[in-house]
């Protein structure tokens, strides 16, 4: 089938999904099921979360058929859904230890493409501000924690200091960034995931 006939087709399956039919709800997730999942396995790491995230972008796909545009780009729109519910999963987990036990964010997914990497450099560039703003400390408990990935013990015997004083730092850092998280919430994720690393393991 050729290009264009291809989008003629999705525009009409998307116009009878609107309508709310089933059979054409079924074959647009037949189309775009296994994208999504591995764009969410990417991230997460986790088949379970993915499968629960591909489930998750397509019921919202049918509570909102009736606002879908046939005419635009259907596939960014799913992405972006996903994004969120992506978004949505990370915010869960920094309140939730069962959840942060199931998640596992791979950094280096937002140096596969030009534009992740230019987002990823604009989060650094962030984050060092927040942290150079910090007490010399506190600051380096960061750092150990999130850059060297040392535990809450092996900071507290390089600094000469308690396990409590580690986790006193890394909770006022967390909240510090936080705020700042809540000036930028097009970074939500990026910074979400250093966050959930500054968390006890």
């Amino acid at each position: 089938m050729k290009s264009g006939e291809s989008d003629s087709s999705q525009i009409q399956l998307l116009g009878e999904l609107r309508k709310g039919d089933v059979k054409a709800f079924e074959a647009i997730f037949e189309t775009y099921r296994d994208k999504i999942y591995a764009f969410s396995y990417k991230i997460l790491k986790s088949r379970d979360l993915a499968d629960e995230l591909t489930i998750n972008v397509f019921s919202k796909i049918w509570e909102k058929r009736a606002s879908i545009q046939p005419n635009l780009a259907f596939q960014s729109y799913l992405f972006r859904i996903a994004k969120n519910q992506i978004i949505n999963l990370v915010n869960k987990a920094s309140l939730d230890s069962k959840l942060q036990d199931q998640l596992i964010v791979s950094s280096q997914y937002y140096r596969n493409s030009t534009e992740e990497e230019v987002i990823y450099n604009d989060y650094l560039s962030l984050a060092e501000q927040v942290l150079n703003k910090m007490p010399k400390q506190r600051r380096k408990v960061f750092r150990l924690r999130n850059e060297q990935g040392l535990t809450y013990e092996e900071i507290a015997t390089e600094l000469g200091i308690s396990k409590n004083t580690v986790k006193s730092h890394l909770k006022v850092a967390t909240a510090e960034l936080r705020k700042t998280l809540n000036m930028y919430p097009e970074k939500t994720f990026l910074l979400l995931c250093v966050l959930l690393r500054s968390t006890d393991i």
